[in-house]
């Protein structure tokens, strides 16, 4: 999905925790060619969106978790109290954790199974070569953009 499509039903949560970096006031971690991956919204538990490539390019996207329900098979959402969890292949692959009813934090992430380079890797965000911890971002929609979108 993208930033200017997002659904009807999200709303952001004040702040997302990952590693060591702290978003504020932001719509989503990461977008690539202008997409956005992964999509962690407030409602009675934290609610989740993730959208993988289509294409080798990155050019194409389609959903594969919408609002906490997957949408093929080898997806499972796990749910527990106020934590939500995507598996891919009984791994899990994503996994968030409401702390307040205005923040959030990103306990597990490894999206490369979707072909997309972001992950934990001890206490830093890893996107691409780059390593992110200690960052303290406000007001900006997406922490960092990768490509072309």
């Amino acid at each position: 999905m993208k930033l200017d499509a997002l659904p009807k039903e999200f709303s952001p949560y004040k702040q997302l925790e990952i590693a060591t970096n702290k978003l504020i006031d932001s719509v989503a971690l990461v977008s690539v060619n202008g997409f956005i991956p992964v999509l962690i919204g407030k409602g009675e538990s934290p609610e989740i969106w993730v959208t993988i490539p289509a294409d080798q390019q990155g050019k194409e996207w389609r959903p594969i978790v919408s609002k906490n329900k997957s949408l093929l098979d080898v997806i499972t959402v796990i749910a527990k109290e106020n934590m939500i969890g995507v598996a891919f292949a009984d791994e899990i692959v994503f996994e968030v954790k409401e702390i307040t009813q205005e923040s959030v934090e990103i306990t597990k992430c490894n999206l490369r199974p979707f072909g997309i380079n972001v992950f934990l890797e001890d206490d830093c965000l890893k996107i691409m070569t780059n390593r992110y911890s200690g960052n303290t971002i406000t007001g900006a929609k997406i922490f960092i953009d990768v490509g072309k979108g």
